[in-house]
């Protein structure tokens, strides 16, 4: 057989490229051009064969990873993503092997999109807690953590809850009903921030609530509804909602201070006056 039948009959994308900034095309294959969209004369009418032009993530990393290649004589073996002619998003691997005496590359590239799709629905399910549905603590730590690292204005608030009485639900009517509050209180945290917040179990009857640029006024409102809706009398025995909050007015703190804050207020109340919240400001 010969190699231009096998370059052509390979059902993955296959090019020979220059080694320039561009990944110059200088050949493709069918399978190529049908994975991008585009015909080999739009190729080379609307980005003049640039491969680059193809490409959505950071082409400095890209383009460094490709002269280590070179440099130490290896394949370059790398996932990114690339958009086509459609602008849909589509994660490749790339397989390169560096001709260095034409100084181009022979590239092999297989779309992943379909793997990358069933992974972050995987990424997803390992952040979710599985009663509630929300956010378990190492995500929602991490998400907080993340949010206030990229904060440029002020105003943050964490909302702790812990729900009175619940121990009573467990031990009189089992962990089968104590499942279905955690579920329903899930539920209800869920319709009172939509999306205007990143909300969380912690574990057992604890959940928490990270709020940026909400007024007092705003945040007042919602631990009011909070303290209505996520009350309930299952048997007899009344559920209510104990809330510690930390409002950070300049937004200086960091998700460990802001929690000690909130921990703080809610300790406070559980010895005095359960079923109701108490902010402490900073």
């Amino acid at each position: 057989m010969k190699d231009i039948d096998f370059f052509e009959k390979i059902s993955c994308g296959a090019l020979i490229c220059k080694n320039d900034k561009y990944s110059t095309i200088l050949k493709a294959n069918s399978a190529f051009y049908k994975m991008v969209g585009y015909t080999k004369d739009e190729m080379k009418r609307i980005h003049k064969n640039r491969f680059s032009e193809l490409v959505v993530d950071d082409l400095t990393e890209i383009l460094e990873k490709v002269n280590q290649a070179v440099g130490a004589e290896k394949k370059l073996d790398y996932e990114y993503r690339i958009k086509n002619k459609d602008n849909k998003i589509m994660w490749i691997h790339d397989v390169a092997t560096y001709d260095e005496e034409n100084d181009l590359f022979h590239v092999i590239i297989m779309d992943i999109t379909y793997r990358e799709k069933e992974l972050n629905k995987v990424r997803k399910n390992l952040e979710r807690d599985l009663l509630s549905n929300l956010l378990n603590r190492a995500a929602l730590e991490k998400k907080v953590k993340s949010t206030i690292a990229k904060k440029v204005t002020g105003l943050q608030s964490l909302i702790l809850i812990d729900l009175d009485n619940f121990k009573c639900i467990n031990d009189s009517m089992g962990h089968q009903k104590g499942d279905e509050v955690i579920t329903f209180i899930g539920m209800k945290l869920k319709e009172i921030f939509d999306k205007e917040g990143i909300v969380g179990r912690l574990g057992g009857d604890e959940f928490v609530v990270y709020l940026e640029n909400v007024s007092k006024v705003d945040l007042e409102v919602y631990l009011e509804r909070m303290i209505a809706e996520l009350e309930m009398t299952i048997e007899k025995i009344k559920i209510k909602s104990t809330i510690g909050v930390a409002y950070d007015k300049k937004g200086k703190c960091n998700f460990k201070e802001l929690y000690k804050l909130a921990d703080l207020a809610l300790y406070a109340l559980k010895k005095t006056n359960k079923g109701c919240y108490l902010i402490k400001e900073i």
